[in-house]
């Protein structure tokens, strides 16, 4: 068998909406709580790393996205949680990672202690400017978020 494209498995990947077309498991269907597209905290845009605090450089989510979004063509979006690694044990670590564009929701993780680096990549497509808004939850320090307009 001829060996995939990654342009071959990005079209596989996205369905007609534009949106990557995941999973539909039980855990991943439930909105979270505390989901507020103007959550709990937010991270300083642009990001000055001399003024965060210890908590903000373990917890404020990190995007690295193209500088400039073509409508249409897909990018990889990736979210860390925090600029310093955190510390994945039982009694703390990041739960979850969400992303999503003004209030629809693309992508959510479920993470747990055995995940070593609080990481994710989505493949992303967008359609129409907005807010993209990504949020971590840590179990002990709760819900951090960081939001980047999108312009097309």
């Amino acid at each position: 068998m001829a060996e995939m494209t990654r342009r071959h498995a990005l079209r596989l990947a996205f369905g007609a909406g534009g949106l990557l077309m995941l999973p539909r498991l039980g855990f991943a269907q439930q909105r979270r709580a505390d989901w507020d597209p103007d959550g709990p905290l937010d991270g300083r845009e642009p990001v000055d790393e001399d003024a965060m605090t210890p908590e903000e450089r373990r917890h404020v989510p990190v995007l690295t996205l193209p500088v400039r979004v073509r409508p249409d063509r897909p990018f990889d979006l990736v979210v860390q949680a925090g600029l310093e690694p955190h510390g994945m044990s039982a009694s703390h670590h990041i739960d979850w990672i969400e992303v999503a564009l003004g209030d629809e929701r693309l992508f959510v993780a479920d993470l747990g202690p055995a995940v070593a680096y609080p990481i994710v990549r989505v493949p992303v497509v967008v359609r129409r400017p907005g807010v993209l808004t990504a949020r971590v939850h840590c179990t002990l320090h709760g819900t951090w978020r960081t939001r980047r307009p999108i312009s097309l």
